[in-house]
């Protein structure tokens, strides 16, 4: 970005935005002909004088001056954040007399396009079906891979990534930049397809011998391997001047784009138009050919982007095969191809002998034949296409199997991974936990405590890690961080944002425990177990948020197929033997709140409760929803929670606490929070939470439906009742109410005590004996 002092300072925040992004700004004094580059700090900071952003700001000239004798350092709010060097301005050239007519002939052109051997070749995309259409990817160009979430578009620059650097006559050097995804998986991925082992039982660290055996076996050639890894998170500038310094470099791989804009992610959002445009004169310059995914098929959006080539990536409904469509820039869709997918070692395979031709863009793919599957090649076979296991018949799915853990099976022997639903995936789940139990109590010497402090410290990326293994195959990437409104941003580093999560904070008033002390009524503490576990079965928003007026104020009726956060006006609450659903809230007036607690309060003020008024909505932001996105997580967490409470051992100790740990983590971190960069929904974290709340009340209301009395209501878990709580029945049911136990739907007891009354409205707690 070129630009004059006064555009500068008329601009100066989004030159400060820019900068952010890695893109480099040129400022140009028009009076001196003198020019200064300004770059985002990445590396050690360099010497110089330093200039804080407001006084840069009023004194560009004087900055642009002193920069051609010697770096200046910019600051933003005390922190440097952007090295300013001196920069020379091209001087424009003079035209030429023209002294030839200035025109080539068709023949002389035609000569140089039947050259039998080309001087520019291309890399191939490691899917021969593929490089018939396409040529494979030209050096000197960006080609696109734009794929929905969770489609696999991420497998074809993995297998253009294999394809050039472990080519067994001429590898050539590659350039992996992930972004958006952690490096170890981009690794994992790596390694799975090329050793190959299943990726699953790879990152679950339970490979069978003959596995391991195979990942051994490659070994040689995985670090022979010409492929070099960028710093995660890098900006478009740090991945060109990475690839400046690689000899012979021939493939930059992006993985990925992030359509939404991502804190701390600077290929994402709005800088992503001005990424591609870097890595655009990276390949021109450098002579090497890009590839970058982005992470969304909006049509608008890739034309934004201005590849010059681009493969769309969809999966058809079975899951089975993959469909990529090539288009260049100006001449729109050229040709499709549909090729199998094998998603047990993440790789991309060319159809079954006869190769069938490339069908139009317009056609719809027949099924591909059902043939039998022949085992996988050795570890050290042929790796090329040609060799790569067919796809099996389309057929309906399997039964499920039942949700236990099960010994992980020979990959060896697999052929490609049909995606497993929520039992066999569930059940995947439980064994790659209990697995890491088991090395961390064996690298602890079988002292729990600890392996319990070793497993926690790991429990973030641990349960990101599940998180991805159970969303495979799934339709949407939880990755994807739509760009969110300001109410769900904090004012500052201490302060909240403005939504209301109706956490409960209540204590029943004296006429309600009047009468329990006069009667010297026992009072129980009640323990609601795994509450944010069973939380994380809630109404979600799976896309961009879009803000549109409630039903009070002209808008649409509330839409229980979408989720969000919406700005309402609480009814009035007149039962005092009651917590108020809203929470603990003093101040009166409107408020945003979740749709966990919205759901709530439209359940209440509905005909079968009629316990309030409707609640009014003034304003909303929401997008489509979904319960299952976190379920096959939820599912496998309280199945081996179940099966660390059924083993009376070391193992289940550690399992038990070391399964606490990541969903609570999961919940508290998923938000703004520097411990867990893989996941950025604040949305997300706050109707968990309400969820939680919205499920305790409604223990509470079934415990007053049943006889008992309410006596407090604490945050997610904390229920006290009086009353025979143990023989209490649910309306209509014969089953206990609150089931005593430790399983997330039983209750614990803990404290039993009888209340005292001091003073008016004061009350002491003396324990049952």
């Amino acid at each position: 970005m070129d630009v004059t002092l006064s555009q500068a300072r008329e601009k100066w925040s989004e030159v400060a935005e820019r900068l952010q992004y890695g893109e480099e700004i040129v400022l140009v004094n028009s009076k001196s002909r003198q020019a200064a580059v300004l770059r985002r700090l990445e590396g050690p900071e360099p010497s110089g004088p330093v200039w804080s952003s407001t006084k840069a700001r009023q004194e560009l000239g004087a900055l642009v001056a002193a920069a051609q004798r010697e770096p200046q350092i910019l600051t933003v709010g005390g922190h440097p954040t952007a090295a300013v060097f001196q920069h020379t301005v091209p001087r424009p050239e003079k035209p030429q007399p023209e002294t030839t007519a200035g025109v080539t002939g068709l023949g002389d052109v035609l000569d140089g396009l039947l050259e039998s051997a080309p001087r520019t070749e291309g890399l191939s995309t490691g899917v021969a079906a593929l490089d018939r259409i396409c040529g494979g990817l030209v050096r000197g160009s960006v080609t696109l891979v734009a794929a929905p979430p969770n489609a696999g578009g991420s497998l074809l620059p993995l297998q253009a990534a294999r394809a050039a650097a472990f080519d067994a006559t001429a590898p050539t050097p590659v350039l992996y930049a992930p972004s958006g995804v952690p490096l170890q998986v981009a690794a994992r991925r790596l390694v799975a397809a090329e050793a190959p082992v299943p990726y699953a039982q790879f990152a679950a660290g339970a490979l069978t011998p003959e596995q391991r055996q195979a990942v051994v076996g490659a070994e040689g050639r995985l670090r022979s391997a010409p492929l070099s890894f960028t710093r995660p998170e890098p900006t478009a500038q740090a991945i060109a001047e990475e690839a400046a310094r690689i000899e012979g470099l021939g493939l930059v791989v992006v993985d990925r784009l992030q359509h939404a804009r991502a804190d701390h992610a600077p290929l994402s959002g709005r800088a992503l138009p001005t990424a591609v445009r870097t890595l655009a004169r990276l390949a021109a310059e450098q002579h090497v050919a890009v590839v970058a995914l982005v992470d969304s098929d909006d049509a608008q959006l890739v034309d934004q982007l201005d590849a010059d080539r681009v493969f769309h990536l969809t999966r058809p409904q079975d899951g089975g095969t993959a469909r990529i469509t090539v288009s260049a820039r100006d001449l729109g869709t050229l040709a499709a191809v549909e090729v199998p997918l094998d998603m047990t070692h993440l790789r991309l395979l060319d159809p079954p002998s006869p190769a069938r031709p490339p069908v139009p863009p317009t056609s719809v793919p027949s099924p591909a034949p059902a043939s039998p599957a022949p085992p996988a090649p050795a570890a050290d076979g042929p790796r090329t296409a040609e060799h790569a296991v067919p796809p099996p018949a389309r057929r309906p799915a399997r039964p499920a199997p039942p949700s236990t853990a099960t010994a992980p099976r020979d990959g060896a022997a697999a052929g490609p991974a049909v995606v497993r639903r929520s039992s066999g995936t569930v059940a995947e789940l439980v064994e790659r936990i209990e697995s890491r139990v088991r090395a961390a109590l064996a690298e602890a010497q079988g002292e729990v405590a600890e392996a319990v402090a070793q497993l926690q410290k790991t429990a973030i990326p641990d349960v990101m890690d599940l998180l991805e293994q159970s969303r495979a195959g799934g339709r949407y990437d939880f990755r994807n961080y739509p760009d969110l409104p300001d109410i769900l941003r904090k004012r500052g580093r201490q302060e909240a944002d403005d939504i209301w999560e109706a956490r409960p904070r209540w204590t029943a008033p004296p006429q309600v425990l009047d009468p329990l002390a006069d009667q010297q009524a026992p009072v129980t503490a009640l323990d609601i177990n795994g509450a944010y576990l069973s939380a994380l079965k809630a109404h979600l928003p799976i896309g961009q948020l879009e803000h549109h007026l409630g039903p009070d104020e002209g808008g649409p009726a509330h839409d229980p197929k979408r989720s969000g956060v919406h700005l309402v006006t609480p009814p009035a609450w007149d039962h005092p033997d009651l917590p108020n659903p809203i929470g603990d809230r003093e101040e009166p007036g409107r408020i945003w709140i979740t749709e966990s607690t919205l759901r709530l309060l439209l359940r209440l003020s509905g005909p079968k409760t009629g316990l309030c008024e409707r609640p009014s909505i003034h304003e909303s932001w929401t997008s489509g929803s979904t319960e299952q996105l976190l379920e096959s997580l939820r599912r496998a967490l309280v199945e081996a929670r179940t099966r660390a409470l059924a083993t009376d051992d070391a193992a289940g100790e550690t399992a038990y606490e070391y399964i606490k740990a990541m969903y609570s983590k999961l919940v508290s971190t998923m938000g703004e929070s520097n411990y867990n960069r893989d996941l950025y929904r604040t949305d997300w974290m706050h109707i968990i939470r309400s969820q939680a709340f919205a499920n305790l009340w409604r223990k509470a209301w079934q415990a007053r439906q049943a006889g008992l009395t309410i006596v407090r209501m604490m945050g997610t878990d904390e229920l006290h009742l009086a009353g025979d709580w143990r023989t209490a029945r649910a309306a209509g049911k014969d089953t206990p109410l609150f089931p005593e136990g430790r399983e997330v739907t039983e209750v614990k007891p803990k404290q039993a005590y009888r209340l005292e009354k001091v003073a008016e409205g004061s009350y002491r707690e003396r324990e049952v004996d």
